[in-house]
């Protein structure tokens, strides 16, 4: 079953493409952006990636930590992501274990969907962008991405329709300015109930 909003997110261990332990729920109090994308070589994860590259200056505004999941090895990560110098934890998720915690699954009909019904966003990552696809471990794999709270709550979980499919940034953005009102409304009671 997919989750949603007020779901508490399923907590991992998973080391990163350098050996670093990353889990979903940050003992910093941070919150985190989970992003479950596809195999390393997909133009439009590639593309997702770059977008939040560019947008990591406006991300850091708050203080969110990004990790993102492949259904890739450590070997194609490295050799299939077009980005080398990815600045958040990249988890290598060959068996699909957080795929099938997180409920993010194969669909035909979104993959077929994502070059008939809109392929606009494919089509940029490859000509404009310059990602080209890479077959080797190409599945039919629908990208989620999960806004999750401090505590472990799920403030914002996104399924993709197809391959191409992302969170809007700007609503990304009203969940995390949510978040964010939510933190200074429990600090501020924090501090009447000490007063």
């Amino acid at each position: 079953m997919k989750l949603k909003a007020g779901n508490i997110a399923p907590n991992f261990e998973v080391p990163d493409i350098h050996g670093v332990v990353q889990t979903p729920i940050n003992v910093a109090k941070q919150p985190t952006l989970l992003c479950v994308f596809r195999h390393a070589g997909c133009p439009p994860c590639n593309l997702r990636i770059r977008e939040l590259m560019l947008a990591r200056q406006e991300l850091s505004r708050y203080d969110v930590r990004l990790l993102a999941v492949f259904e890739s090895s450590i070997d194609h990560i490295r050799r299939d992501l077009a980005h080398g110098d990815v600045p958040f934890p990249i988890l290598p998720d060959r068996q699909r274990r957080l795929y099938k915690q997180y409920a993010v699954s194969p669909s035909l009909r979104g993959f077929l969907s994502s070059f008939l019904l809109r392929p606009q966003y494919s089509m940029k990552a490859i000509f404009k962008h310059g990602y080209i696809p890479k077959f080797s471990e190409a599945t039919t794999m629908i990208p989620a991405e999960f806004l999750i709270a401090s505590d472990g709550t799920i403030k914002l979980a996104y399924y993709g329709k197809d391959i191409g499919d992302y969170v809007p940034l700007e609503v990304l953005y009203k969940a995390l300015d949510e978040l964010s009102a939510h933190g200074r409304d429990s600090h501020n009671v924090d501090k009447v109930s000490a007063a």
